[in-house]
C-alpha cells in the first residue's frame, strides 16, 4: 500500500484529503508545517507527498527544496496542491512531479495521484 503525505496547515482540508485518500486505498499520513514535514518526509519516506505552499514554520517551496537536495528522498513524488497565483510556475522551477490548483476536486486528486504513483508512468 502507497505511503502518501499530507503537507497542509488547513486542518479541515487535511481530514477531508487524509479521509479521501484512506478511502482510497493508501496509508496517509499528515503534517500541518513544513519544518514537521521535513522531519516526516525523512522517517517516513513516503511514496508520494501533496504539498501547499503556503506553510507555517517553512514554505512548501522550502520543503520542496529540501527534498530535492537529500540523496533518500530526491525521487519522492510531490504534488503541489495550492491556491497560491504563482504555484504552478513555482511547482515546475522546484521539480515538483505535478501541480493542482485549490480548490481541489478529490476525483481529480485522486486519479493524479493514482497516475503519479502508477510504475507504468513514473519517470
Amino acid at each position: 500500500m502507497p505511503k502518501i503525505l499530507i503537507v497542509e496547515d488547513d486542518e479541515q482540508l487535511q481530514q477531508v484529503l487524509e479521509m479521501t485518500l484512506k478511502r482510497h486505498g493508501y496509508e496517509v499520513h499528515g503534517s500541518t508545517n513544513g519544518v514537521d514535514a521535513m522531519v516526516q518526509a525523512s522517517s517516513l519516506k513516503p511514496d508520494l507527498i501533496v504539498l501547499d505552499l503556503m506553510m507555517p514554520l517553512a514554505s512548501g517551496d522550502a520543503v520542496l527544496g529540501f527534498l530535492r537536495s537529500t540523496e533518500s528522498l530526491k525521487q519522492t513524488r510531490v504534488l503541489v496542491v495550492s491556491a497560491h497565483p504563482k504555484a504552478a510556475a513555482l511547482a515546475d522551477q522546484l521539480d515538483a512531479d505535478g501541480f493542482l490548483a485549490k480548490p481541489v476536486e478529490m476525483q481529480t486528486l485522486c486519479s493524479t495521484i493514482d497516475q503519479l504513483l502508477d510504475p507504468e508512468t513514473a519517470g
